[in-house]
């Protein structure tokens, strides 16, 4: 069977329809943020709703890279462009870091967001593909660690782990335990379904106009998180005349 050389048009709709959520979600973050009324999203539904979100950009993160590494076989070439991708990310989430650490006055800024999550996961990703499916089994003992309750609290530069100080709140926060889980099952994910390097799926939806209008925003995905929530905060405050300070 031919490898397959090209995107997958489903797994960029999908990042795509993630894109979309997180900012309807953020809106609603924005609103608080900006003491405009609307509802609560760190409650019921948005909650919910923002931690779909998150889990889908995790898991589709670990299919594509396991779908990168099938076609891949060298180790010390996965090793590098994992690298490089992985730094990339954690350079970009650190600048989040320090912007968000400046515009809250230190107070709730991004630590250890999905940026961050993602660029450790990639690292990790061609020693994690070698688990095979026993990733299934290691995702569900940090799942269970995480809901246990056992992991103490500890000092801030812990807090990438899953362990933080008494108080500590962060406006994004994805730690490896327990999110590094949802990357494994990504990874197992893209085992299954990809693992003849196949063609991809959902082949008679790929000319349809919402594959496409989602896939490229899929493939636009890093661009749209980078420069949404300055136009989100903008036009609120140009909408509703609030200030930042």
């Amino acid at each position: 069977m031919a490898v397959h050389q090209g995107r997958y048009p489903e797994l960029d709709a999908c990042r795509g329809i993630a894109i979309v959520m997180m900012i309807i979600f953020h809106f609603f973050v924005d609103l608080v943020f900006l003491g405009i009324p609307g509802p609560d999203p760190f409650a019921g539904f948005l909650r919910g709703f923002g931690l779909c979100t998150a889990i889908l950009f995790v898991g589709i993160a670990g299919v594509s890279a396991n779908i990168k590494i099938s076609k891949t076989p060298d180790l010390s070439d996965q090793i590098l462009s994992f690298f490089r991708r992985g730094v990339f990310l954690l350079l970009i989430g650190f600048g989040i870091t320090l912007v968000t650490w400046w515009i809250l006055n230190g107070h709730g800024f991004v630590v250890f967001g999905i940026l961050h999550l993602i660029g450790v996961s990639l690292i990790l990703a061609p020693f994690l593909h070698r688990l095979g499916y026993y990733g299934i089994v290691c995702a569900a003992i940090l799942l269970l660690i995480s809901y246990s309750g056992i992991l103490p609290s500890g000092p801030l530069w812990m807090a990438w782990s899953g362990m933080y100080p008494t108080g500590f709140y962060s406006v994004d926060y994805t730690p490896l335990i327990p999110w590094l889980s949802v990357f494994l099952i990504g990874l197992s994910l893209g085992n299954y379904f990809y693992s003849k390097n196949s063609s991809g799926y959902l082949n008679h939806f790929h000319d349809s106009v919402w594959m496409t209008t989602f896939s490229y925003l899929g493939k636009k995905s890093l661009l749209i998180y980078l420069i949404h929530q300055p136009i989100l905060i903008t036009l609120l405050i140009l909408l509703s005349g609030k200030s930042i300070v």
